[in-house]
């Protein structure tokens, strides 16, 4: 072959995405994806890895099909990859390859506070401050061995826009008590461990540690700062629940436009992982989608780069949270016109 030909051949060629191609970026407070602004909304749909071990198996390309959007916030826990004593992959790999075959991106969650869809229940004060390094009850690793694995093994995948250490982490002593001194310290001290071992595993994923926000034992007032602070996270969290009626929800210590403030200053986004409102406390599913969109207007103003709405729930499912979206939901199309406006 001539070097004329074999040089349109090579411009034939499909070019290789370069090894950061596709992921969502971090450029101080705001997310760019490909160069360009990014805003995440959607829905949380948490047993989307599931088979029956984390509520019900879920079709989730049909779901998908449903829902609005453009990321899903899922549980990717040790349990959900752990069959007979063995790694299985499968669920979760099925999670990514669906959500890429419809252009939504995955926010994969790595453990839970309260230990739904785990082996271990409530995670307390001495599991931050390194009960994360035991083997879990009935996992094949520790937690902190789970991060590297999981994370490692989805380290070129773009499909997956942040990665989130704990769901809804806080430092009490157990569920009940109060709080303690040292609480921030010691979710200061893990995240900078953990956040370490996953920026190793894939040094191209955004990391969040994963919290509520609302002045929980660990994250109340400035401590909230003080733990984000740490240089392996680069995206801030806050939930907001039980405030239809407040856009900018939460008070002069721990509201939403506090947490805004800190991460300003930390120069780091900030989104909304879970927001819930009960459709009784608006007049219905109506008067909830209009809640929810006076709720995102005000906050993707504020500086908020995500809004991702609790939760997924298949049409004939019974479920006892009042705050689940189903298929038809007036607040699906909410969601479809803050992906179209961004």
């Amino acid at each position: 072959m001539g070097v004329w030909a074999a040089g349109v051949l090579l411009a034939l060629l499909p070019v290789a995405p370069g090894p950061d191609a596709g992921f969502v970026r971090a450029e101080g407070t705001r997310l760019t994806l490909e160069g360009r602004p990014y805003v995440m909304a959607g829905l949380n749909v948490y047993n989307a890895a599931s088979d029956g071990n984390c509520w019900y198996p879920m079709a989730l390309g049909r779901s998908l099909r449903q829902m609005r959007g453009n990321v899903i916030r899922v549980w990717f826990f040790q349990r959900l990859a752990t069959k007979d004593g063995r790694r299985d992959w499968r669920a979760l790999d099925r999670v990514l390859a669906t959500a890429r075959r419809h252009g939504v991106k995955v926010l994969p969650v790595l453990t839970d506070q309260w230990g739904k869809c785990e082996w271990s229940g409530y995670k307390g004060l001495s599991w931050y401050r390194g009960g994360y390094r035991e083997v879990d009850p009935g996992g094949t690793v520790s937690y902190r061995d789970w991060v590297a694995e999981a994370v490692r093994r989805y380290r070129h995948d773009p499909t997956i826009a942040m990665w989130t250490l704990v769901n809804e982490a806080e430092a009490k002593p157990d569920g009940f008590s109060g709080c303690e001194p040292g609480a921030a310290e010691a979710l200061r001290d893990f995240a900078d461990d953990v956040g370490a071992v996953a920026k190793a595993a894939s040094p191209a994923h955004l990391l969040t540690l994963g919290t509520m926000g609302g002045g929980q034992c660990g994250t109340a007032a400035h401590d909230y700062q003080s733990v984000y602070a740490s240089p392996a996270l680069d995206v801030c969290e806050y939930h907001d629940y039980h405030e239809p009626n407040q856009a900018m929800p939460g008070n002069e210590f721990d509201g939403l436009a506090v947490r805004l403030a800190q991460c300003r200053a930390l120069g780091k986004p900030l989104f909304v992982g879970e927001a819930g409102i009960d459709p009784k406390a608006t007049g219905g599913l109506r008067g909830r989608a209009r809640a929810y969109a006076v709720k995102m207007s005000a906050q993707f103003a504020a500086g908020v780069v995500g809004f991702v709405v609790w939760g997924w729930c298949e049409t004939g499912r019974k479920d006892g949270d009042a705050f689940v979206v189903r298929p038809g939901d007036p607040v699906l199309k909410v969601l479809e016109r803050r992906v179209r406006r961004s």
